[in-house]
């Protein structure tokens, strides 16, 4: 019958999508022609084959894990920070300043990279980050590394994010969970480690190197990145890339967030729970954060966080697991070894080695 014999288009589809994954275009990665969405982005997937995706893959595994020990790095040198520069109170913002930073600007490094593509944003975000670590280490009060600690946060962020971003780009739906699975393997060492070379530099040199370590490796990580990593040219002048930028919605993640932050580092430390200076910002990046939200899934054009994706059960579950682990593995980085410092007189090197365990599990 002819419903029979007439071949299957999907079975055709499918043959081409499968041969696309295992087969490198014989056109050269940086002059590759792009393809497009309908919403005018440029598709960042550039599947590659095996020889190729171990050396993009340690040039990722190597950004990653420049920003995971700059930011575990201070966790167990905290006290010793706080005594040399007279912090007080002041030394949770340290840590606070950075996770501000980050978490503000990390939902916006995605859809910007979507913009400008993956490594040029890469490349900025290593710039701020090299500049940021430079000068916390030179900071001579707790208030210039307060400053500083922002500011390689904004670099910091992006690094985690984008690095999880282009390994995803480059292999097959089939192997992702695997290379994923790698990368999440130096995360966890990466949060096994930081804590550890950080309070052996702080007791053993000075804190300072704790910033300074992170130089050469974000040259290292840079250098990866610039000859093994691909470049897929966007469509669109500057103003056109400009215009795709939600701005609405990136001022209003950075504020809601930077409130809601802000409320919770200074409850218990600077003010009581119950005050002005706490619930103000608290309240005020909720309804800011529910006012992101409602933008996103009803005016923007082109959202930094697609809201249908919510539909999904699984994506839900992730998202709430990830957020009770990060939760608990930041309380325990940043404040048990420093209790343990305070209350029982340990040692920095013994209060880190302390929650190895537990930080090599966590990622």
């Amino acid at each position: 019958m002819p419903e029979s014999s007439a071949p299957s288009s999907v079975s055709v589809e499918t043959t081409k999508e499968d041969s696309a994954t295992n087969e490198l275009p014989s056109t050269d990665i940086e002059k590759s022609q792009p393809a497009t969405h309908s919403n005018g982005l440029t598709d960042q997937t550039f599947y590659l084959p095996r020889r190729k995706i171990i050396t993009i893959f340690l040039a990722c595994a190597s950004t990653e894990v420049v920003a995971l020990l700059d930011e575990k790095g201070v966790a167990a040198a905290l006290s010793i920070i706080s005594s040399e520069l007279g912090a007080g109170s002041k030394i949770s913002w340290v840590a606070a300043a950075y996770f501000l930073t980050s978490t503000a600007c990390t939902p916006l490094y995605g859809r910007i990279s979507d913009i400008y593509s993956r490594k040029n944003v890469l490349y900025t975000l290593m710039a701020i980050f090299f500049v940021g670590s430079l000068a916390a280490s030179l900071s001579r009060s707790v208030v210039q590394l307060i400053i500083f600690r922002a500011v390689t946060g904004v670099g910091g962020g992006g690094l985690i994010l984008l690095g999880q971003l282009i390994v995803g780009d480059v292999v097959s739906v089939r192997e992702r969970g695997k290379y994923q699975g790698i990368l999440g393997a130096f995360v966890a060492l990466s949060n096994g480690i930081g804590p550890l070379i950080g309070a052996a530099y702080s007791q053993k040199a000075s804190w300072r190197w704790i910033f300074r370590m992170n130089m050469p490796l974000a040259v290292f990580a840079s250098v990866c990145v610039y000859f093994f990593m691909p470049l897929k040219k966007v469509h669109g002048t500057a103003m056109d890339k400009l215009k795709k930028v939600d701005f609405i919605g990136s001022f209003l993640v950075l504020v809601g967030t930077g409130s809601i932050i802000l409320g919770l580092t200074w409850g218990g430390a600077e003010y009581p729970w119950i005050s002005v200076p706490v619930l103000v910002p608290l309240i005020l990046g909720c309804l800011i954060c529910i006012t992101f939200i409602i933008w996103e899934w009803k005016f923007a054009q082109l959202p930094l966080i697609p809201m249908y994706i919510f539909r999904y059960k699984m994506i839900i579950g992730a998202t709430l697991t990830h957020f009770i682990n990060g939760y608990g593995m930041y309380v325990q980085i940043f404040y048990l070894p420093t209790f343990y410092q305070l209350a029982y007189g340990y040692s920095a090197i013994r209060s880190a080695a302390l929650l190895l365990p537990v930080r090599c599990y966590l990622r």
